[in-house]
């Protein structure tokens, strides 16, 4: 049994979830828990992580985990600009439908939630952290790691990264905490960055 599957949680009504606490910052970034989410911000948010984790990375693995139901689990995203629902394309360029996906998002796991090799007590883990395809290039991965780093930075934060990313995040304090593991076939690292009051 793993460290996640061992772990015990609430189990919690959506009426005992609360309305979702919200904010919105100068920049435009959204955080919210899963219950302040709007039905299509939620929708956009599950279309790009399957678009990325799933189809571009060629992962076969279970993105929806339950730990969105968790109610201290929060969002961080950028929404994208422009309407909210817009044309999608696929590969070739033909339409497939509409996309409401955000340009930048991070999901925010509950303080001490044992997620995997960097799990550390009284700590904050930050996953799923992603930038739109249709986004890259403009800097976005950088600004949401730095919101993250704004809003949580003064507690432990911890993230399970792939390999070739340590020298990214280890530009928003985080650094290698342990050995080197396997997630659905990619080279991960554990990585933790301490709280500092100032942040």
């Amino acid at each position: 049994m793993t460290d996640r599957q061992s772990v015990r949680h609430p189990v919690v009504s959506t009426a005992e979830a609360g309305s979702g606490t919200r904010t919105v910052s100068a920049d435009g970034w959204v955080l919210t828990s899963t219950s302040g989410l709007t039905l299509p911000e939620l929708y956009g948010i599950l279309q790009l992580r399957s678009r990325v984790f799933i189809v571009e990375q060629e992962c076969v693995y279970l993105d929806l985990d339950g730990v969105d139901l968790l109610p201290d689990t929060l969002h961080l995203f950028l929404p994208a600009e422009g309407p909210v629902l817009r044309p999608a394309e696929d590969s070739h360029g033909g339409d497939t439908g509409l996309s409401a996906e955000p340009q930048a998002y991070a999901r925010i796991l509950p303080d001490g939630y044992e997620d995997g090799p960097a799990a550390r007590p009284g700590a904050r883990s930050v996953g799923r952290v992603v930038t739109s395809p249709d986004a890259r290039g403009r800097g976005l991965g950088r600004l949401l790691l730095q919101e993250t780093v704004r809003l949580f930075g003064q507690q432990d934060l911890t993230l399970n990264a792939q390999s070739h990313l340590v020298g990214y995040y280890g530009g928003c304090g985080f650094s290698v905490s342990g050995p080197g593991f396997l997630e659905d076939g990619i080279p991960h690292v554990p990585m933790h960055r301490p709280g500092s009051p100032g942040a």
